[in-house]
């Protein structure tokens, strides 16, 4: 499962509404001597899975339903500094203090959920619907957790069951809009995720979101409108930048992806991964800047060794200036480290084609 965090908006009020990211770093194969897809044919791949923040302005500004008690506050300061046995514990104790304070069931369901305790989770945080009905974050926190657990017309009913009990909750529209897209309605997914940008044209997440999905269907000039609007949005927000970035690329903006691409290296702390480093090797490549592109993939197989998919990609530059020997190798190393992964066959024929033509030389 998917690690959360509370939302900016939703740390101020304290409530620890949740939302899940759409948006995965998807490391695309590339042909022997071929410029990576514009689009590609799904979402496959590796995903990126950590923390994103969710600037929720207009929920910030929501008087609180339910005002925390002291143990409810202090319990979460410990949600959010990720102490989650101490939460839990003082969550149980506001709750056989005050066993009807909906806040308190909210938060211990968030605790649980964090702690992979879907079941103890999701009564949780019906037991806070039964306390308060019309408890939006309830609905939003319960609607996404039927979500990851597959239950989607569960999911999409409570989402807007949210949305109806609080119309500018932009986090549950996002949540929707996911929950709607995986249902296979992406037009009425669509319409949700222009709300969400609407309710919360600040946010970053709403807009990767939609040119995600702009770019899925075809629509790659009005996805690099949405996309570059993001940019300046995600700063110091490494996931969203990566996302943004690999949505460019895939919109056709090969230039603005590598900015976003670096962009996310820079915001994080401790450095960059193999992963983000091979997507901005292939938004180099696709300016064609065959160095930067091949810089950027030793840099990540200095990283990581065994990455297969930084192999296989290096391979590719390699043999793209003409150094087959040097790309013979990389392939052979992308073999090794995953010998049936997901560019294995690929792999192999480029490394028959390089072998032929170093033959005939």
């Amino acid at each position: 499962m998917r690690h959360e965090t509370v939302s900016r908006g939703a740390r101020r009020r304290a409530h620890h509404a949740r939302f899940a990211p759409r948006f995965a770093i998807l490391l695309l194969t590339i042909q022997l001597f071929g410029c990576p897809p514009a689009r590609p044919p799904s979402r496959s791949g590796p995903t990126l899975d950590e923390d994103v923040q969710f600037p929720d302005e207009a929920a910030a500004a929501v008087p609180e339903r339910h005002p925390a008690s002291e143990r409810v506050a202090r319990g979460e300061a410990l949600l959010v500094e990720r102490q989650l046995d101490r939460a839990e514990a003082e969550f149980r104790e506001a709750i056989a203090q005050s066993p009807e304070d909906p806040r308190a069931h909210l938060d211990l369901g968030l605790a649980l959920e964090l702690r992979d305790a879907l079941g103890e989770a999701e009564a949780s945080y019906r037991h806070a619907l039964a306390l308060d009905p019309g408890f939006p974050e309830a609905m939003n926190n319960l609607g996404l957790l039927l979500r990851d657990l597959g239950r989607l017309d569960e999911a999409i009913a409570m989402l807007r069951r949210a949305i109806e009990s609080r119309p500018d909750y932009a986090e549950a529209h996002v949540n929707l809009a996911m929950a709607v897209e995986e249902s296979g309605d992406r037009a009425g997914a669509l319409v949700v995720y222009r709300e969400a940008v609407r309710l919360a044209p600040n946010a970053a997440l709403p807009r990767a979101n939609l040119g995600m999905l702009l770019v899925e269907l075809g629509q790659t000039d009005q996805a690099a409108i949405e996309l570059r609007r993001a940019l300046p949005l995600a700063r110091g927000d490494a996931v969203a930048l990566a996302a943004i970035g690999t949505g460019l690329r895939r919109a056709g903006d090969l230039a603005g992806a590598a900015r976003a691409m670096q962009m996310a290296i820079e915001a994080r702390p401790e450095g960059p991964t193999p992963a983000l480093l091979a997507e901005l090797a292939l938004a180099q490549r696709g300016t064609g800047d065959l160095a930067a592109a091949e810089q950027s993939l030793v840099q990540a197989l200095a990283l990581g060794p065994d990455y297969a998919m930084g192999h296989y990609l290096l391979a590719g530059v390699l043999a793209a200036r003409g150094a087959l020997e040097e790309a013979i190798a990389h392939y052979e190393a992308c073999l090794a480290a995953e010998p049936d992964g997901a560019v294995s066959e690929r792999a192999r024929r480029n490394l028959q084609t390089l072998r032929g033509a170093l033959r005939t030389r």
